[in-house]
């Protein structure tokens, strides 16, 4: 997304800590992959659109700055990542009961082959987009989960262990939970 308007976008790329110093290095991948256009981008939200088990990205634009169509504005940009479906993830979806039903709030913790993520559940936490409840975690090369660890607003505190990878946990809080496969959309172009 550009800082200013009509600059060109950048899409950064996590290549972690560095190994002298632990400082995290970003690397702009953005003319290299088509996604530094030079639209005024005001919002970015990031989720799994075609349910491939890897993050998108869908950019809005400035509605007025930029007349392209009838509607007064450049349209949303969908960039589909391609490059990550082969690799293992595994997402979770909550619902609260004690909790706010959206369970805004909730921390997710996940341990996997010796790494542990953490994830926020939050709402409305984007400019002028809103981002996913689905908490997506990327799993290396690990083919399980070792353990995934649900603290609720409400001060419950819920674990499920041994999981397989490329799934979504369905939690409702205290009651019930189930592991489900993505429905994968086709690819563009139909088929």
């Amino acid at each position: 997304m550009s800082w200013n308007g009509y600059e060109n976008n950048v899409l950064l790329r996590n290549d972690g800590n560095h190994p002298d110093d632990g400082i995290p290095r970003f690397v702009d991948v953005g003319m290299a992959l088509g996604a530094d256009d030079v639209y005024d981008a005001r919002g970015v939200a990031v989720a799994d659109f075609d349910n491939d088990g890897d993050l998108d990205i869908v950019i809005n634009h400035s509605q007025g700055d930029n007349p392209r169509d009838e509607a007064g504005g450049v349209p949303a940009v969908l960039y589909r990542n391609e490059l990550g479906s082969s690799r293992p993830f595994f997402a979770v979806e909550l619902s609260g009961r004690e909790s706010p039903h959206q369970a805004a709030g909730a921390v997710v913790r996940l341990r996997a082959a010796g790494t542990v993520q953490t994830r926020l559940l939050d709402v409305g936490s984007a400019y002028a987009s809103q981002q996913s409840d689905r908490l997506h975690f990327g799993l290396g090369d690990a083919d399980r989960v070792d353990e995934v660890t649900v603290h609720w607003p409400s001060g419950l505190v819920e674990s499920f262990a041994d999981l397989p990878a490329d799934r979504v946990l369905h939690v409702e809080e205290g009651t019930s939970s189930r592991l489900a496969s993505l429905p994968r959309s086709p690819p563009a172009g139909g088929g």
